[in-house]
């Protein structure tokens, strides 16, 4: 049964999972979405698998091969590579790395610690290196390069969706503000620097930096930044509002 009130997580205070002696994670997951901080030592190989989520693979630092459809894509820092649901994927660490990843419908098989996939051999030799095409279903994106949208003068974003999942980065100033709306999204936001006042339902949270708060699906809120603010978005199902261009209650309350 689907949560009605908000959840609030600091990153810092879950422990590390050590899933294997080469990779540990930290989760955070909701009814619909989850997302996972994960550290790989270099040569860490997570074993080709497949799952029901559609999965977004983030990286902040050092370098990842992904093997998919037998083509290579190398996730490094500042890159987004999405993958479809059901698609096989394998990847290794070219170097020690850090990197979010984000599903939809959430892994179950993490929760209850079935996914011994992790403990399999590889299948593809180390070195391989087969560039992806265009044709491949996998897509990496570079998020320097993605267009940043203007909402107001104190409000900008970047996102990108997928099948199931919208992922968002936010850049509020100083006094920003996203007025009261609700939708059918279950939203996980990240703040990453900064400081927000959320106003969910009846209840005023402050969500500082290193802080994922959790709003279920169709619980009223907005939001005012207390400080210049970057956050992190994460939507499923996906803002079809956003996709559309229909999402004027962010144009509100705001020069």
């Amino acid at each position: 049964m689907e949560t009605t009130s908000p959840r609030l997580v600091r990153w810092d205070d879950l422990p590390w999972e050590m899933v294997t002696d080469m990779l540990s994670r930290r989760i955070v997951t909701g009814e619909k979405v989850m997302a996972a901080h994960i550290h790989l030592k270099k040569g860490c190989v997570v074993p080709r698998h497949s799952h029901e989520a559609e999965q977004f693979s983030y990286t902040f630092s050092g370098a990842l091969k992904f093997v998919i459809a037998g083509e290579t894509f190398v996730a490094r820092p500042g890159q987004l590579l999405i993958i479809p649901a059901w698609e096989p994927h394998e990847a290794v660490a070219l170097e020690d790395t850090h990197e979010m990843d984000v599903f939809s419908p959430i892994r179950y098989d993490w929760l209850s610690k079935t996914d011994s996939y992790f403990k399999g051999p590889a299948t593809q030799p180390a070195d391989l290196n087969n560039p992806a095409t265009s044709a491949n279903p996998a897509r990496l994106v570079n998020w320097s390069e993605q267009p940043v949208e203007r909402i107001s003068e104190q409000i900008d974003r970047v996102y990108q969706s997928g099948a199931n999942i919208t992922f968002c980065d936010f850049t509020l100033r100083k006094g920003a503000v996203v007025p009261a709306h609700h939708h059918e999204s279950e939203q996980l936001t990240w703040v990453r620097g900064g400081r927000l006042r959320f106003t969910i339902a009846d209840e005023t949270v402050d969500v500082a930096a290193g802080t994922t708060i959790l709003i279920p699906s169709n619980v009223p809120h907005s939001a005012v930044a207390l400080e210049d603010t970057k956050a992190i978005d994460l939507f499923s199902p996906r803002r079809e509002d956003w996709i559309a261009k229909t999402d004027h209650y962010l144009r509100q309350g705001n020069r």
